[in-house]
Order: C-alpha cells, then structure tokens, then sequence
C-alpha cells in the first residue's frame, strides 16, 4: 500500500492518465455536444495529453515533476476542456508542498487548490462540464484524507464519487440529456482520473468498451454557434494579471477562460472577432501562439456537409470569403511574426493592419507555414467526415507550406492527395475556385484530380509593383539590385515560371507603362486562347484595382470573377499599392478550366 507519493510515482501516473485520453479520442468526439456541437473535444484533450507526454519530465521533487507536467499542459492545450485541465494541474503544482514525498494531506491540498485556480479561470462556469467532475474528485480526496487510509483506497473512492458526478451531467444541461451523453470535457478528465488511479494501484488501465452514438443531426444539434470563431492565444510577458485581462476580454464574446501564471497565460474565447481579441492581448505580452478554429464551418461540416470531396488550400490563396462557404472550401492559415507576435494570415492578420503596423518598426515581418501537427489536427478532422481529401497548396518554390502539408498527410491518412499549384494569391484562388466548381458537378476524385493538373499551366498572374522597398525588406530581393532599382525608379511586372519560381516579367519605369506591359501579355494570351475567368487582386490600393477592373473587362469582354485584397503574406514582398491580374485560361481542346 502507499501512504505517499514521490516524484516518478506521481509522473507515471499523470502519464498513465494521458494516455487513456488519447485513447478514448473518438470516444470523446463521439459525445461532443457542448458548448457546441463539433466534434472535436477528444481531439483537443488528446493534444493536450499528448504534449505533457512528450514534453514533462522526471524532476528531483514532485513539486519539480508537477511543474513540467503543469508547462507542457499549458504550452499543448487545445479547446475549452484542454485549457480548464491545464489550468487545473497548474494550480495543483501552486498547492503542492516541495516537500520529497507527497503525502495524502499534501496532495489533498493540491487538488483542491487546482479545483479552485480552474474554477476562477472561467469567465463562466457552468456546471454539468468537466468543472464538475474536477470538483467532485478533489473533495473526495479533501474528505478521505483525515480518515487514515491509503491512496489506494481514498482514489478508488474519489474515482467513484468522480463517476457519480460524470452520470449526473445530463441532469445539469439539457442539451446533453436530449441527445442522452454524459458530457465530453467530464468524460475525458474521468477517463484521466481512471488512467491514473490504475498506475497508482499498479494496475494496467484497460477502457471501458463503450457503443457511443455518432453526432447526428437533430432539433438538440442542429443550432449553429453564437460566436463563429473558438480563438486561443498563448501571450508571455511579466507581471501577467489573468484577472485584468480575463475582465477585458469578457465583452468579446464567451466561453472565456483565461489560465497561467504571471509570466504564461492561455487564453479561450468564442468571438465573431478574433483580430480585435489578439488586437487587445498584444499590449499585455508577447503572443507566441494562436490557433483559431472557425466553429460555423465545422459545424457546417459535421451537420450540412454538401459534397464527399473535402477541398483544402492555404490562406495564400486569394478567394473571397462568400466563395468559401459556398464551397466549404478549408483554410490552413500560414502565420506571420510582426513585433514578436504571432498573427494568423487573413485570421489575426489583414493587409491593412498590417500596412499600419510596419510604420515606425525596426524589424520586418517574417512569415512561416504552420506546424505538422496542427495541420495534421485540421487534415484528422476532415479525414473523419469525408470521403476524400484533396489540397491545394501555394508554390513549394515560394514556401515550405506544401512539404509541411504532404508531411502531415502522411500521417493522418495515405489517401489524402496534395497539389502543388505552383501558383499563389489570386492564381492559387483560381485553381481552387475551379476545382471546387468541378466538385460541386460531382466529378470522381480522381477526375478533380486531373482537371487541376491541366490546369495548372494555364493560369497566370502578373503583378505591377509600385517600387521595390517590400522586396528589399522582406528579403526577396538583394539590397544592392533593390537599391539600383530604387534609384532607377524602376516598377517591375512579377509573375511566377513555370515551375512555380518567382520572377520578373517585364521592367517599366511608370505605373502606366507597367500597366500596358501586362495589358500587352494579356492580349497574346487571348490571341492563343480564350479567358475562362480571371481576378483583379491589390494590395491597400483599391483605385488601381478599379482601374484594372475598367481596363480588362472593356479588353476580356467580361467582369473579373472577383476583385479583393491579397493575402497579408503576399502583401510583406510585394507591398502596398501593388495590384494584379490573376488569369485562367481555357484548356488547348476548348474545355473550360
């Protein structure tokens, strides 16, 4: 029997309930109803589990130990459950005496230190949640500890007690007794306390086998959420005040919770405005990462999928937002570092913010594809909910994104196919424009498939550029050529080779004159062939985007498919006052492309 804890004991045991967790994923998801119905509360508890098992570690003390299990669950969590637990085990650390073994008293003090520092994380605690199940184990622990038992016998029983609250869910929310679940974040901090009450009682943890109901559609789920976006920041800094800034947040929507210490702090929140909520976090710390996840999409997913064809891309594709959720096309966001923050491109980040931010700052804002395993999280997701998987990325020449992307593919699921367009902005757009019409006609995958690598080679864009001073800074161009051209007042025609290398088409010395050399390649392309569609894209210049409008529309013989801003990514090199024409032209035996 064991009367206390020490360091490795109490490590495996964490281990041990993790990985249950990960275990009982799509059991989780299974059951997720609430607070929305989409089907990824495993997932996210399962990446929380995840990091505490990749990234804690064996310390000299318990109290060390509990401080790289409470790091790596704060770093890793994911959703609404995975910040509450994180915030859990962080104030279980704060409780626990540093003391080298870990009595019943000391971990009873714990526990419920943890259960208090997660309940005043929440703007809004609601009962019938994982809260519940947290609280109900800690008391019994709190209770059991003056009694002169064991840890043995005072778990077996808080593990009852802990099930005794999970059966009682449905009775505190009525979504959940609708559609007779217990809830997801409660069931998935159960299965934690099961997994690790079997390594204290040196036993193997073996899951409940379980028959959970598939989401369906029904009067209970089928309600869309309030807030579009389920937005998660982790911001450090000095002298964090989670309370102040829990206060500030809480006019931005709900499901709020705001978890860490004073130099590390998680943030949760479901808002229709997750640019304003990193907008205002940014004057507190350094945001290190964010991940938004667009919950009227998956959502739309899980109950009004319209096609068996998932289409992914990247927010370097310029597409407008309508023809998105037309098509349910998906979004991967690349991120972009400005001022030592995180934003999400075209999420976090728009052209125009970040035109205002570059005035008066030192160093230029770099970009980057997104990790493996967040893509990875978002590919699993739609693995699940379709029948096929087809992603179209941005130039593997211009950016890593399509290696990442093809590296996790791999990993979700061998079928999942992904194109390099060898194209960006509003060619990229273009391309997956036309391949989502070609699913909505309901072409085999294979068929898309095909349509998309013809196509390819015809499409184009051409970009005038207003000087080089973007190119310079961003790194795309050297600063002695850039210099000469500067000086040169040299305004360059971009577009992109065949293999998807950026390259200078045309050299003029006036915007006009750069004007008439695209128009110029424009015509020899219709001389050849026939426009399918094309797109007038622009950089915080929306009179030169008019123009462009004016001047192809009289040249092609019809309206642009869509006029819009480019993505912030494009924006950093090309810079603001660049416009372009994007253009897809007909395939050689006249079918449209």
């Amino acid at each position: 029997m064991t009367d206390f804890l020490d360091s490795k004991k109490l490590y495996h045991a964490f281990l041990g309930g993790a990985k249950a967790v990960i275990d009982a994923k799509d059991g989780l998801n299974a059951i997720n109803v609430f607070p929305v119905a989409d089907g990824d509360t495993g997932s996210n508890l399962a990446s929380t589990m995840l990091s505490i098992v990749e990234e804690s570690k064996i310390a000299v003390s318990a109290k060390e130990t509990l401080y790289t299990i409470s790091e790596a669950a704060l770093f890793g969590a994911r959703g609404n459950s995975g910040i509450i637990f994180a915030q859990y085990v962080n104030g279980m650390h704060f409780h626990l005496s540093d003391d080298k073994h870990v009595s019943l008293g000391c971990f009873a003090s714990s526990v419920s230190g943890g259960a208090d520092y997660a309940y005043n994380a929440m703007g809004n605690p609601v009962e019938g949640t994982m809260i519940t199940v947290i609280r109900a184990w800690s008391e019994a622990i709190a209770q059991a500890k003056d009694h002169g038992t064991t840890f043995q016998e005072v778990l077996v029983h808080a593990l009852q007690q802990a099930k005794a609250a999970l059966d009682s869910t449905p009775n505190m929310l009525r979504v959940l007794r609708d559609n007779g679940v217990v809830d997801a974040g409660a069931k998935g901090f159960f299965t934690f306390v099961e997994g690790f009450t079997s390594v204290i009682n040196d036993k193997t943890y073996v899951a409940e086998v379980e028959h959970l109901p598939r989401l369906v559609s029904g009067d209970a789920l089928d309600q869309a959420p309030v807030f579009r976006y389920c937005t998660e920041v982790l911001l450090q800094g000095e002298g964090l005040d989670a309370d102040k800034i829990r206060m500030g947040l809480s006019s931005f929507g709900d499901s709020l919770i705001v978890a860490g210490t004073d130099t590390k702090i998680r943030v949760h929140i479901h808002t229709d405005e997750p640019r304003l909520v990193c907008a205002y976090l940014a004057d507190y710390g350094m945001m290190v990462q964010q991940k938004v996840d667009d919950m009227q999409n998956q959502f739309d997913v899980i109950h009004h999928r319209k096609y068996r064809i998932a289409l992914v891309t990247d927010s370097v594709a310029d597409l407008p937002q309508r023809v998105m959720e037309e098509y349910q096309i998906q979004v991967i966001p690349l991120h972009i570092t400005l001022a030592e923050n995180d934003y999400l491109d075209k999420v976090t980040m728009d052209t125009g913010t970040l035109f205002q931010r570059l005035e008066g700052i030192d160093a230029y804002p770099t970009s980057s594809q997104p990790s493996v395993k967040a893509v990875a999280n978002q590919l699993s997701f739609l693995a699940d909910h379709y029948e096929h998987v087809l992603i179209l990325t941005v130039s593997g020449k211009l950016s890593g994104t399509y290696e990442t992307v093809k590296k996790a593919a791999a990993g979700v699921s061998p079928d999942i196919v992904v194109l390099d367009t060898r194209q960006n902005s509003g060619a990229q757009g273009l391309l997956v424009k036309a391949a989502a019409e070609q699913i909505a006609l309901g072409k085999t995958f294979a068929e898309v498939q095909s349509f998309v690598t013809q196509s390819i080679s015809h499409t184009k864009i051409f970009v005038s550029v207003p000087n080089l001073d973007a190119m310079i800074r961003s790194g795309r161009l050297g600063e002695k050529g850039g210099a000469i051209g500067n000086t040169l007042r040299l305004k360059p025609v971009v577009s992109l080779s065949d293999t998807g290398a950026g390259t200078v088409s045309d050299v003029a010395f006036s915007l006009p004159n750069s004007t008439k050399k695209i128009a110029a390649r424009v015509k020899r392309m219709l001389a050849r062939n026939q426009v399918a569609e094309y797109a007038i894209v622009h950089a915080d210049t929306p009179e030169r985007a008019a123009e462009y409008e004016a001047l192809f529309t009289d040249m092609i013989g019809k309206s642009p498919a869509y006029v819009m801003e480019i993505s912030s990514i494009i924006a950093m090199s090309a810079g603001k006052g660049c416009v372009a024409i994007a253009i897809r032209m007909q395939l050689d035996d006249g079918e449209e492309i």
